[in-house]
């Protein structure tokens, strides 16, 4: 029974000696995925989230492009989403999300077809396949469709010699297009003209200043609204152009005829509600004196699409 404690005091020798210090186990570093290979990480190491990269941010941030090879993360939008996998790559939407419709590759904000139309190498789209996206029907009225009926009450003041002059009174005018418009199957429009003209004629319903006027004008108006940028802006509402008059006042003291003033200006409308015009004039039946004044108008529409078939189906 002596090696009992023979083996006690062994025990208790070993565990009174100290340990040798081991080395702490090195760390596992994390890997990295990158799934297109462009060197840009899909996210920092340890993160479920980083802000998109881009040519000026490159550090702690994900491959705004991770299936795509976009080593230079050039995002020209600044939406979020890389050129090189970005639908519309020139049209900002919230975090690269662009619809699209006709599954082709191209965000429904930047798209020229109904139809799928993918992008060549060089980024330009295939021709749209024009005998399937939309008819070729093209309006046969020498006026344009959308030929359209209004009521106009309108103002217009204007410095002649020493006085100002002005008047309100009642329009009646036409509006129509100038271009072809293209429609689907169903009859909606999928490509309209951007230039619109009107042209009426004006007379006084009440005097004001003792004025009295009597004539016709017209105007050329521009809403491109095949323009993506533009229709998507604050801007689509606005429609810019150039109006013209021409009016018989009444006898003005001081001139020899009664004036006959033709005016030309810019004008902003809105939508076809209202529209401002300041203008210049010369008074054609008096030694063409200059004279200067502005238009406020107002739009109501009565009739529209005037003798206009229904496009043909496809």
């Amino acid at each position: 029974m002596r090696s009992a404690p023979l083996s006690l005091a062994l025990v208790l020798l070993l565990a009174s000696v100290p340990a040798v210090a081991q080395p702490p186990p090195a760390p596992v570093s994390e890997p990295v995925a990158d799934s297109d290979g462009d060197g840009v990480p899909d996210l920092p190491p340890g993160q479920k989230e980083a802000p998109s990269c881009h040519p000026e941010r490159m550090r702690e941030c994900a491959d705004n492009c991770p299936l795509d090879e976009n080593p230079d993360q050039q995002d020209s939008d600044g939406d979020g989403a890389g050129d090189a996998c970005d639908p519309c790559p020139l049209v900002p939407v919230e975090r690269g999300e662009h619809a699209d419709a006709d599954n082709d590759g191209v965000g429904d904000e930047c798209d020229t077809c109904r139809l799928p139309n993918a992008r060549d190498e060089q980024g330009a789209q295939a021709p749209c396949p024009e005998g399937k996206s939309f008819s070729a029907w093209k309006d046969p009225n020498p006026l344009g469709r959308r030929l359209r009926f209004f009521i106009r009450p309108l103002a217009l003041g204007y410095r002649y010699g020493e006085d100002w002059v002005g008047s309100t009174g009642l329009g009646l005018h036409l509006s129509g297009s100038i271009g072809e418009w293209r429609f689907d199957a169903q009859g909606t429009a999928l490509r309209v003209p951007s230039w619109y003209w009107s042209a009426g004629v004006y007379g006084d319903s009440a005097n004001l200043f003792a004025a009295e006027h009597i004539g016709p004008y017209a105007a050329l108006d521009f809403r491109p609204l095949n323009h993506a940028p533009y229709a998507r802006s604050w801007a689509r509402e606005l429609k810019f152009g150039v109006g013209a008059q021409l009016f018989w006042s009444k006898r003005v003291e001081g001139v020899t005829n009664r004036p006959l003033q033709l005016g030309v200006g810019p004008r902003v409308g809105f939508l076809d509600i209202v529209s401002v015009m300041p203008f210049a004039q010369l008074d054609l039946a008096n030694e063409r004196a200059l004279s200067w004044g502005g238009m406020l108008v107002f739009d109501f529409k009565v009739l529209e699409d005037l003798g206009v078939p229904v496009p043909k189906s496809l």
